[in-house]
């Protein structure tokens, strides 16, 4: 079943129509995706080498944060890791109204600016990050720094892919920006935290490597502000039945193309100061009102539960395993799971954990094209509610492990990263959707990116409230909870979409049949409308039961 196969009529016929010609006419890039018009090889790749960098730099401030607080501001081994929380949590603070605010401000100024002024933030704060003295207030400036381009570079994934791939691979393309995702995880542990090692000095290695990465960053954020401009865009972008007219202001009637039944937005060559407002006020929260397609829900619920997913398989499951280590005697002297010099007390506990988040995150990427494959050639939601139920199965068999160290768990981790790549990419083609107008895409993949910001902060404060207070395994229960409550939504929205399909083609049957009737002779044209209205009547009664 394709995806088009559930998608209500009036999104087709709008496909059709001249305003939205320019989707109508894909290109193939490589000869493997199939991407808007309008979209060249520059644009592309860009975006491609974008998608691998904002994840590299973040990876990179990651793992190198801990360096810098000890070698760099010589802060006790005993805060090291309050230090290390509260900094994530103050950029986690700053990035939840920051991906909304940046996605807004796209949908104004373009994307390339505000893609390209993401790296520039980014870029600075690495430069500046290894000449803190202290961590309050120089490096958490510096941390909030770079969060203000971590949340536009988040954002502006998932618009600018939204912009650029046509809808019949767009899960296709999405499965390849999450593969890439991984390799520039890859590009941080293998590439930048290499560099410092080459120096006889750490501390001068170190300070040199965040000046060339940030340096790079901010080259490619210059560049990128030119070399993602598309050369046109459409003026009149198509949105699915019911979300434009919460769009448009409360005193607007629906403005109808004349060929589709599916409204676009109006064009108006001369705004006035309060037209502008109101259509900035109308911006901020299409994101919000767009959650009334259940699709847009559900990828937003999707995108709360992929980055929850990538807390736990970097923060819980290591720190499950450390403690299973130090419980049962397995590390030597008298080590604490919250030593940040853990790696180095207890080897083993630290290969274990690596082992299985490697096994982990080989699996996402291997799923990474399979889910796009799956995302291009099913009706969407049912790639969320499958990447649900994998998902549930892999965190409800963890929560239910007593022993990490198993053989069973490789079985456990594979289900996990299975399961998390099939949400990023699932959820991203659904708020990529062409149902989504172009107007308001930036807010949208905000929001999207807000939900994402938000289940990093719940899952890893209320995570680590569990693991304290109740189990070890707590984390993981809550986040099995999590993918059932998605598998539901998943539920309704496919029921949903199957009762208004039957409800459009019975429309269609019987204007179809009121044509042919009109058509017959007086005298059997009596009978026949009888007869149609008596059918429709039954069909009403049996809707009520459906």
């Amino acid at each position: 079943m394709s995806d088009s196969t559930l998608e209500p009529s009036s999104v087709s016929a709008a496909a059709a129509s001249p305003a939205s010609a320019p989707e109508s006419r894909p290109k193939r890039f490589l000869n493997l995706f199939t991407v808007h018009s309008a979209v060249s090889v520059l644009n592309f790749l860009t975006y491609l080498v974008a998608s691998i960098l904002s994840i590299a730099l973040f990876v990179f401030l990651n793992s190198s944060q801990g360096f810098v607080l000890g070698q760099i501001i010589n802060l006790p081994t005993s805060q090291l890791g309050s230090a290390t929380g509260s900094l994530t949590f103050y950029d986690e603070l700053l990035t939840i109204p920051m991906v909304w605010v940046w996605g807004v401000a796209s949908d104004r100024v373009g994307r390339a600016w505000v893609y390209g002024l993401g790296f520039l933030f980014m870029g600075l704060a690495l430069v500046l990050y290894t000449y803190a003295q202290n961590v309050f207030p120089a490096l958490l400036l510096f941390r909030l720094i770079f969060s203000l381009g971590a949340a536009a570079a988040s954002s502006m994934l998932t618009a600018v892919l939204a912009d650029y791939a046509d809808d019949q691979d767009r899960g296709k393309i999405a499965g390849l920006v999450g593969a890439m995702s991984g390799v520039g995880a890859l590009v941080a542990l293998f590439g930048f935290l290499r560099i410092p090692t080459l120096f006889p000095d750490p501390l001068q290695g170190l300070r040199i490597t965040h000046f060339i990465v940030g340096g790079f960053s901010i080259v490619f954020g210059l560049f990128a502000m030119y070399a993602l401009r598309i050369k046109r865009r459409d003026t009149k972008p198509l949105v699915s039945v019911g979300t434009l007219d919460q769009a448009l202001p409360a005193d607007h009637p629906p403005v109808h193309d004349p060929s589709a039944s599916c409204p676009v937005v109006p064009h108006d060559s001369t705004p006035s100061r309060a037209k502008t407002a109101a259509d900035l006020m109308r911006t901020s929260l299409a994101g919000f009102r767009a959650a009334a397609d259940g699709k847009v829900l559900l990828g937003y619920i999707g995108g709360f539960l992929a980055r929850g997913d990538t807390i736990i398989i970097t923060i819980f499951l290591p720190l499950w395993i450390y403690k299973y280590y130090i419980k049962t005697g397995l590390c030597p002297g008298e080590s604490d799971y919250n030593d940040p010099n853990i790696d180095v007390n207890c080897r083993q506990a630290y290969l274990t954990a690596s082992v299985l988040g490697g096994v982990a995150q080989t699996l996402a990427l291997i799923g990474a094209p399979i889910f796009g494959w799956l995302s291009d050639r099913l009706y969407r939601p049912i790639v969320t509610m499958i990447a649900s139920v994998i998902g549930f199965a892999g965190y409800f068999a963890m929560f239910l492990t007593t022993n990490p160290t198993s053989s069973a768990m490789y079985g456990v981790v594979c289900l996990v990263g299975l399961g998390e790549i099939g949400m990023i990419v699932s959820s991203l083609s659904l708020v990529t959707s062409k149902a989504v107008p172009h107007s308001v895409r930036g807010s949208v993949a905000g929001m999207y990116s807000l939900f994402g910001a938000v289940g990093i902060l719940i899952n890893s404060k209320l995570g680590g409230y569990l693991f304290d207070a109740w189990t070890e395994g707590s984390p993981f229960f809550v986040m099995s909870i999590g993918h059932a409550i998605s598998f539901v939504v998943a539920i309704v929205v496919i029921f949903s979409d199957i009762r208004q399909l039957r409800k459009q083609n019975s429309l269609q049957s019987a204007d179809s049949e009121s044509a042919l009737i009109n058509a017959e002779s007086p005298s059997r044209k009596e009978g026949l409308l009888s007869r149609l209205k008596r059918r429709q009547n039954e069909q009403a009664e049996l809707s009520i039961y459906s």
